[in-house]
């Protein structure tokens, strides 16, 4: 019944975070021995693409990952090594070719996301001992960041200059997309939750409403609700009187979203029991089912279809480059 049990455990669901984001180095190992360290999983033209580096690639997904909120074990990354190995012949596709094209980065701009990079680290020690963990002296890592900025480079003069979206196109997106910008009816509320397991024993859980019985009655007698939640509510709600923002009726457990949602603004409820205990709620606040005005949402989906078109333009570059390459993919 949870919108975020790291943000109150007491009565918010877990949210999966499954964006990844762009990043340079991985604090999770994975081994390579020193039989399978050198074999060739690829060639590119006459650069060859060894385990170890299919490894250290796999040890920069897991990073990511790992940073968006979803840790992935060696297992469940390793069934993933053909679509990571086809990342690296693409990776040596675009480098060969900057190569031909004498497309470059000045070394400012290398020293500079080393230093963001660095920066991102709780001090020297902290970097240098991930450094040392993967396997990386820093002058790989410096090439790593190297190649990254020639690669965007390359693909900005290349690919994506130009890449346009009409305002007739997000005008059509919007049209075309009715679901995607309704917003559905939500409430704002406070509570007080007096903490009871399900197996708890009667007597306990006999205490629990009788305790917010009590509290109810002096709420209705003049009481601040704010203040009994700051006093008694067994939630880190609590801290700011047990208010706990807006929420669509789905980001709760049932019981307490159909108390919720029946409640008119100012209004308290009855006990409400839930896995987590007893609880008094208090809407404050609702907002109907809507749907999001064009003018609001503009900026979204002009970003979203560019960020399409671009991904649309990569993927027929790169097609083309691997058509006019020599590629050989051994077994992994």
């Amino acid at each position: 019944m949870e919108r975020s049990m790291s943000r109150d455990r007491c009565i918010y669901p877990k949210i999966a975070l499954v964006s990844v984001i762009v990043s340079f180095f991985v604090f999770q190992q994975f081994p390579a021995t020193a039989q399978t360290s050198t074999q060739t999983l690829a060639t590119v033209d006459q650069t060859d693409i060894s385990r170890q580096e299919l490894d250290r690639e796999m040890r920069m997904v897991s990073f990511k990952l790992t940073r968006q909120g979803r840790p992935v074990s060696l297992a469940e990354l390793t069934k993933y090594e053909k679509e990571i190995l086809e990342t690296l012949i693409s990776r040596v596709l675009m480098l060969n070719q900057a190569e031909v094209l004498d497309v470059g980065v000045k070394e400012s701009l290398v020293s500079k996301a080393m230093d963001e990079l660095k920066a991102s680290f709780e001090g020297e020690n902290a970097y240098q001992t991930e450094l040392e963990k993967m396997g990386f002296t820093e002058e790989m890592m410096e090439r790593q960041v190297r190649e990254g900025l020639v690669i965007r480079e390359l693909l900005d003069k290349e690919v994506l200059k130009g890449t346009l979206v009409s305002d007739e196109q997000v005008s059509a997106f919007y049209k075309e997309n009715p679901e995607r910008f309704k917003q559905p009816a939500q409430v704002k509320a406070s509570h007080i939750l007096i903490e009871v397991s399900q197996d708890a024993s009667a007597t306990k859980k006999e205490k629990a409403r009788t305790t917010l019985q009590g509290l109810k009655q002096r709420i209705e007698s003049g009481a601040s609700f704010s203040v009994m939640a700051q006093e008694y509510s067994d939630c880190p709600s609590k801290a700011r009187g047990g208010d706990l923002g807006f929420f669509t009726k789905e980001q709760m457990v049932p019981p307490f979203s159909e108390a919720a949602f029946e409640l008119s603004p100012g209004e308290v409820s009855d006990l409400v029991e839930t896995r987590f205990g007893y609880h008094l709620i208090k809407v404050t606040e609702r907002k109907p089912e809507h749907t999001l005005a064009f003018n609001d949402v503009k900026k979204e989906i002009s970003a979203r279809l560019r960020r399409e078109e671009e991904g649309k333009r990569i993927n027929a570059y790169l097609k083309k480059l691997e058509s006019e390459a020599e590629i050989q993919r051994y077994p992994l």
